[in-house]
């Protein structure tokens, strides 16, 4: 064993000599014509050439690196939720939930590729309002968006083709302000969906109010001075449809929106909302794809420190699609936010509605109140805290919900 040990170290010592005597590796070849001649010159020995070229590969990788992180932004959505409450069953009895959930977290990446060309991409992680895992990753968004020139009265003109915006939801939410409490009265009853593949055109009514104006409406979303337009053909199943495309009908669906006193009363707008064409249902031996109509008018007055809508629907059919026959529904949504202005940081909110979901049946109205409070820390981070109540008369007990969410967006 030592003689072993003795041989392995003598070894050791003969070997570190050789390794230290041993040359440095050459750098690479210098190809630089300039460093070159000064290498010919003996300005430059081969070795500082060869760094110098180096340093300027990396310098030229970074400026590259840089061009290609150029008009990328990447942001995310989160809402945070906890809540209490009962849900009503059909058998008379009501379940209890007490839970922390995850319910959306959006991850919004934006690339301008040319001045007049952008894309967008957003993933969803969500889960279903009755678990707490099981998180799910959809795609939201997943569109080409292309400026175009103005065209008289129509401005900011944008084409979205891909997986984008409808008319009505995205609209309706800037406005409000609330969807991290929950989903708007019409996405709520399954009537429309805010995303869908197809191609839509969008733009403003006349530029884009001053801002002056602007900051007295508070807010910068569809700030067309004589209103906005958004018109589209979609599939009609929506982005979160688990069956996809099932039939060869496309939606036709479209949303124009007036300033009718755009230099005395900015903050009015009077906007209506039409979708026509066939539900998302398969044709089998039970059925068939039946008509979705969708009439909605909206009144709306938007200030600094206060909003008010008023909306009413009629319609038949939905984008899921009635698959015996097109059910004819009606109902209106009321919302109301106020800022206070001594802490413009705290608002409160409230909102009701009333649904009809079937105009042949009597009984079966559903009914919903919600009232609540909301403080922003800062930028589109909020809390918020609420209260609300559904009134099912399909169902012998009511849903009732408290919560608080948390959205964070960066």
């Amino acid at each position: 064993m030592k003689r072993k040990v003795m041989a392995l170290m003598i070894g050791l010592c003969l070997t570190v000599p050789a390794l230290a005597g041993a040359e440095v590796a050459p750098l690479a070849e210098v190809s630089d014509p300039l460093l070159q001649k000064l290498i010919e010159k003996g300005t430059l020995s081969e070795q500082e050439a060869g760094e110098i070229q180096s340093k300027k590969g990396a310098a030229s990788r970074a400026a590259e690196l840089h061009e290609a992180f150029k008009g990328l932004s990447i942001g995310g959505v989160v809402f945070l939720d906890y809540s209490t409450g009962k849900t009503a069953n059909a058998n008379g009895t009501s379940t209890d939930y007490n839970r922390f959930t995850l319910q959306r977290a959006y991850i919004n990446i934006n690339k301008e590729i040319t001045p007049w060309m952008k894309f967008r991409i957003t993933p969803d992680i969500t889960t279903s309002s009755t678990a707490t895992g099981n998180y799910v990753m959809r795609m939201k968004y997943a569109y080409a968006n292309f400026l175009a020139s103005d065209a008289g009265l129509l401005t900011n003109t944008e084409v979205r083709v891909g997986l984008a915006q409808t008319p009505w939801l995205d609209f309706e939410e800037a406005m409000q302000g609330y969807r991290m409490q929950s989903a708007l009265f019409q996405d709520k009853r399954g009537l429309v969906t805010s995303s869908d593949l197809g191609v839509g055109v969008l733009g403003n009514l006349g530029g884009k109010l001053d801002k002056e104006k602007t900051a007295g409406v508070g807010s910068g979303s569809y700030a067309g001075r004589f209103g906005s337009y958004h018109i589209g053909l979609y599939n009609g199943g929506g982005y979160s449809s688990t069956t996809g495309e099932t039939n060869t009908n496309k939606a036709l669906q479209g949303r124009l929106t007036i300033r009718p006193l755009a230099d005395m009363f900015p903050g009015l707008q009077l906007t209506y909302f039409g979708i026509t064409g066939k539900g998302n249902a398969v044709t089998n031996s039970t059925g068939k794809p039946q008509g979705w109509m969708n009439n909605t008018a909206l009144a709306s007055y938007q200030h600094k420190y206060a909003t008010a809508t008023a909306e009413f629907f009629t319609g038949r059919g939905s984008s899921g699609g009635d698959a015996i026959y097109a059910k004819r529904k009606q109902g209106y949504s009321y919302f109301a936010k106020f800022i206070l202005p001594m802490y413009e940081k705290a608002a409160i909110f409230g909102r009701y509605e009333n649904l009809d979901p079937n105009k042949d049946v009597k009984t079966d109205n559903i009914k919903t109140a919600i009232a609540g409070l909301s403080y922003r820390i800062a930028g589109a981070n909020y809390v918020v805290a609420a209260y609300e109540r559904t009134h099912d008369k399909t169902l012998p007990k009511e849903d009732k919900k408290a919560q608080v969410v948390l959205q964070v967006s960066f």
